[in-house]
């Protein structure tokens, strides 16, 4: 399926990628190594456990649906939404590459957001490879994780994971974790939030313990912690910490 790609590779990281995208497959392969030595040592990963990663650019929308669904095998929607520029599984990710967004996408091109990108997709793909139950994780979790660890929380760019926890905060509007877990766009807005106090309050190490050992989905459980005195401190330790944000 990517007989027409090239291959730009280092080490166990690979890009492919179509004539004329060589700045981002460059781009996207120093990010790949910059990010997953930091994502190795971040979750005390055993040297050689993930054996490689491959990253695909492709040059427009019809090509990201034949790749997404054919050779990742994950069922999307098709044409698919144009606020869809990245897909991971397993050990592969899919991104629409950043020379299409004008013509294929929602989103403009800049360089620090597309690296941050980046990470966050890389981030999916350490916690498929330790999860023990991985299609049961929530969404809240997996979103909040990659964007806390992607840095994309900092930033108040088109991706939009941070104005909407910061204004909630202001406004003293700020929905319960049941409400986030059922709402696809509270988990990229909020999730972030969630695993960031888990960090806070029971240190780094326990965010690989939850990548590891959750099963079922039950992050809390996974904690040992009670979900009606979890969710009340992390409610009072967000305007706490706002000035962190």
């Amino acid at each position: 399926m990517l007989d027409n790609y090239m291959t730009l590779a280092e080490g166990n990281l690979q890009v492919r990628y179509v004539e004329g995208d060589e700045r981002f497959a460059n781009e996207t392969l120093r990010k790949l190594m910059e990010s997953f030595a930091l994502l190795s040592e971040y979750f005390r990963l055993e040297e050689s456990s993930l054996q490689g990663v491959r990253a695909i650019l492709v040059p427009n929308r019809s090509e990201y649906d034949r790749l997404v669904v054919g050779l990742l095998g994950v069922d999307i929607e098709v044409p698919s939404n144009p606020g869809r520029v990245a897909q991971p599984q397993r050990t592969d990710i899919v991104f629409l590459s950043a020379s299409a967004y004008r013509q294929h996408s929602t989103y403009y091109y800049d360089a620090a957001e597309y690296r941050r990108l980046v990470v966050h997709e890389l981030v999916h793909v350490f916690e498929e490879h330790l999860s023990p139950d991985i299609e049961a994780s929530p969404r809240w979790w997996s979103e909040g994780l990659a964007a806390y660890l992607s840095g994309q929380w900092k930033h108040a760019d088109q991706f939009r994971f941070r104005q909407p926890a910061m204004d909630g905060i202001r406004l003293g509007s700020v929905p319960s974790i049941q409400e986030i877990q059922a709402d696809v766009g509270l988990c990229y807005d909020w999730g972030w939030t969630i695993v960031m106090f888990i960090e806070h309050t029971y240190g780094r190490d326990t965010i690989g313990k939850v990548v590891r050992e959750c099963r079922e989905g039950n992050v809390l459980a996974t904690l040992g912690d009670d979900p009606v005195a979890f969710e009340k401190r992390w409610r009072e330790w967000l305007p706490k910490e706002n000035r962190r944000f």
